[in-house]
């Protein structure tokens, strides 16, 4: 199915219906004259206009311009074609010889976005108004369409949310619930962590030649398996901290530390990410106090905001990281110029298996755990997280942690 902008944006097609040849020559010239990008395809009639349509049907224009009066039919009628099209439709404006309310009520009924009279003022103006038409299509049919995911998505919700109610009948205590699927999530993530260790093993073993020398096709399958399994072993790390911190059964060790060298170890675990996609990591590291916390899961945290701008940058791009010192807090921030985050979009942010569900997000995988488990890692030192974002900008977050903190030994609380 035709995306919209590829639909409507991309190939920045007109197809012209326009019966005198002068009339379309003229039109033409002025598009021509203002250096505009648009490509124009020229029919002098109805029977033509259906017939390119019906051959571009898997490349439809950008818009559509035609006459109000044709030899062999009306213009509308080809409007009404291409709103049929693809899957939002094509734009259309319809060219007259005279103006009037009723044309102008007739034309946005039968689904043009506007009408333009052949006088040499408005002509003058018409590659501008098919600028300003194909802007406001594209938005009528990106909001359509996010109108249709969010109603898909709610439907999806209810079918899950009867589902849970229904299991949940029988079980008079939430919070019984929560410990059967955070026991369900441990119990789970050791089972299948126990056999990866000897599987990882032996592959290794493979890839080195203890049995025998691989070809490089072999070696390149043993690769992929053992890529793959490092995932897996990651994701039931990821669980398993995740029903720890839910539990309040995650041990935190703490001790005098520096955040600084938590944050150039974090910068050394994802180099090799940020390498593959061409991303620079610029630190800016204030000199900091030392602090009372667990460095191995600071460090963690600080990880998986770093793993989260990397993810979320464009190719080529630029993630910060700087620390410092905020009165009687020290702080880490994190920013990154990517796809940023809607504001109503960001409350979602820091729950576990959430995230955020858009065209501009769905190409990157993930599990949503990895904030989760920094927020639980963070507010078990007494700190607090939070993030700043505007779509299409970037994003900023940053936690602070108090400097002094009498603890030796904290469980992680659960997360909210």
């Amino acid at each position: 199915m035709t995306e919209p902008k590829e639909q409507a944006g991309g190939n920045k097609t007109i197809l012209l219906v326009e019966d005198e040849e002068a009339h379309a020559e003229l039109i033409r010239k002025l598009f021509e004259d203002i250096g505009s990008d648009w490509k124009i395809e020229w029919v002098a009639s109805f029977k033509e206009a259906m017939k390119w349509l019906a051959e571009n049907e898997n490349k439809p224009p950008s818009l559509i311009i035609a006459d109000y009066l044709l030899p062999d039919g009306d213009g509308l009628s080809v409007i009404g074609k291409g709103r049929k099209m693809g899957e939002v439709g094509i734009p259309g404006i319809i060219l007259t010889s005279y103006g009037s309310e009723r044309l102008a009520v007739r034309s946005l009924k039968s689904g043009a976005m506007d009408y333009v009279t052949k006088n040499a003022v408005e002509l003058q103006d018409l590659p501008w108004t098919a600028e300003r038409v194909l802007r406001e299509w594209l938005n009528i049919a990106e909001r359509k369409r996010a109108e249709e995911e969010r109603e898909q998505l709610l439907k999806e919700l209810k079918k899950e949310r009867d589902k849970l109610k229904k299991a949940m009948g029988h079980m008079a205590d939430l919070k019984e619930v929560t410990r059967m699927k955070t026991d369900f999530l441990s119990i789970t993530s050791h089972e299948l962590k126990t056999p990866l260790t000897p599987m990882k093993s032996q592959l290794q073993m493979l890839r080195e030649g203890y049995v025998g020398k691989l070809n490089k096709k072999q070696e390149k399958s043993i690769e992929v398996v053992l890529r793959n399994l490092t995932r897996l072993e990651n994701l039931i790390g990821d669980i398993l901290d995740l029903s720890r911190i839910e539990a309040g059964r995650i041990k935190l060790s703490f001790d005098s530390m520096n955040l600084n060298g938590a944050v150039k170890e974090a910068i050394k675990m994802q180099e090799a990410f940020a390498k593959g996609k061409n991303i620079e990591i610029s630190a800016k590291l204030a000199e900091m106090p030392n602090i009372i916390g667990d460095a191995e899961r600071l460090g963690q945290a600080i990880g998986n905001l770093l793993n989260n701008a990397i993810k979320f940058s464009e190719k080529a791009g630029k993630v910060i990281i700087e620390t410092k010192r905020l009165g009687k807090n020290v702080q880490v921030s994190i920013t990154d110029y990517g796809i940023g985050i809607a504001k109503a979009d960001q409350k979602k942010l820091f729950k576990p298996f959430s995230q955020i569900d858009s065209s501009m997000r769905r190409e990157h995988v993930g599990t949503g755990l990895g904030l989760a488990i920094a927020k639980g890692l963070i507010q078990a030192h007494n700190g607090n997280v939070g993030a700043e974002s505007a779509l299409g900008k970037g994003s900023t977050f940053y936690f602070s942690i108090p400097i002094t903190q009498k603890i030796t030994k904290k469980e992680a609380p659960y997360i909210g």
